[in-house]
C-alpha cells in the first residue's frame, strides 16, 4: 500500500510538472509569435512565427530541463554543461534561421546567437540565485537545516535523517519514520545539509552520523551498516572524508 501511494504521489508530481512545462511552452510560443523578437516579425508571417518559436521554445525547455535534473557533483561540471548547452542551442537556432530565412550560415551569426543564448542563460540563473538568497523569511532562516529539509516530506515521515540515496532524478530520503522519494539533486541536498552532522560517502549516498551503526569490509570494500538495515558503500574518493568523520 505504501509503495502504491508513493507511486501515485510521484505520478501526480510528474503530471503537474508536465502541465507546468507545457503551459510555459504555450505562453512562450504565443508571446514570441506575437512580438516577433530578433527580426522574426519582419521576416515571416504570424503562423510561420508560431511554428518557428514553437520549435525553438520546445527545444530550449526540454534540453534545459534535462540539465536542471542532472546531478553534476561539482560547480565546474555544471558550468561546463551549461556552456555546452549554450553552444549547441546557438547552433540549433542558426540551423533554424537558415531553414526559415536562408543565408544564415556564418561564424558571425553563430557567435551572435550564442551571445544571445548565453545572456539568457546567465540572466535566468542570476534571477534563480537571487530568489534562493532572498526567499527565506526571517522565521524560515532561523529553522535549522535538517528541519527545513524535512519540510519536503509528508508529516508522517518527518524525523531524524538516517541517509539519502540518489535514484535517477529523485532522492530516497530515509528517516527514523520511514522513506520517501523527493525530486531533488543530491548535490543540492548535501549543500543544504552542510551544517547537519553527516557526510557524502559515495556519489549516490549521504549518511547521517547518528544513522551509522557499524563499519564493515566486504570484498575489500568499505561498507557502512545503517540503522535502517541498509549497507551503504563508501567510494574510494570519499574514504578519507568518512575516516575523518570517525565512521571507521
Amino acid at each position: 500500500m505504501e509503495h502504491l501511494m508513493r507511486s501515485r504521489q510521484l505520478a501526480l508530481r510528474e503530471w503537474r510538472k508536465t502541465m507546468t512545462l507545457t503551459a510555459i511552452w504555450v505562453v512562450g510560443t504565443v508571446l514570441c509569435g506575437l512580438a516577433g523578437p530578433f527580426g522574426t516579425h519582419d521576416l515571416i508571417g504570424f503562423w510561420g512565427r508560431l511554428g518557428y518559436w514553437a520549435i525553438v521554445v520546445a527545444v530550449s525547455i526540454v534540453s534545459s530541463e534535462f540539465l536542471c535534473m542532472t546531478d553534476y557533483q561539482s560547480r565546474i561540471r555544471e558550468v561546463g554543461a551549461w556552456s555546452v548547452y549554450t553552444l549547441t542551442l546557438g547552433g540549433f537556432v542558426l540551423l533554424m534561421n537558415d531553414l526559415f530565412f536562408g543565408n544564415w550560415f556564418s561564424w558571425g551569426n553563430y557567435f551572435y546567437l550564442v551571445g544571445i543564448v548565453g545572456t539568457v542563460v546567465v540572466a535566468v540563473h542570476a534571477v534563480m540565485r537571487l530568489i534562493d538568497i532572498t526567499h527565506p523569511s526571517g522565521t524560515a532562516a532561523q529553522i535549522d537545516p535538517q528541519t527545513r529539509f524535512l519540510q519536503r516530506l509528508p508529516l508522517a515521515k518527518r524525523a531524524s535523517l538516517i541517509r539519502i540515496e540518489a535514484q535517477d532524478h529523485y532522492l530516497k530520503v530515509v528517516t527514523k519514520k520511514g522513506a520517501e522519494l523527493i525530486l531533488m539533486r543530491l548535490s543540492e541536498a548535501v549543500s543544504e545539509l552542510e551544517a547537519v552532522p553527516g557526510v557524502l560517502v559515495h556519489r549516490s549516498h549521504w549518511v547521517a552520523f547518528d544513522g551509522v551503526q557499524a563499519h564493515q569490509r566486504v570484498n575489500n570494500r568499505d561498507m557502512l551498516l545503517m540503522s535502517d538495515g541498509t549497507e551503504v558503500p563508501v567510494s574510494r574518493g570519499q574514504r578519507a572524508a568518512a575516516r575523518e568523520a570517525g565512521l571507521f
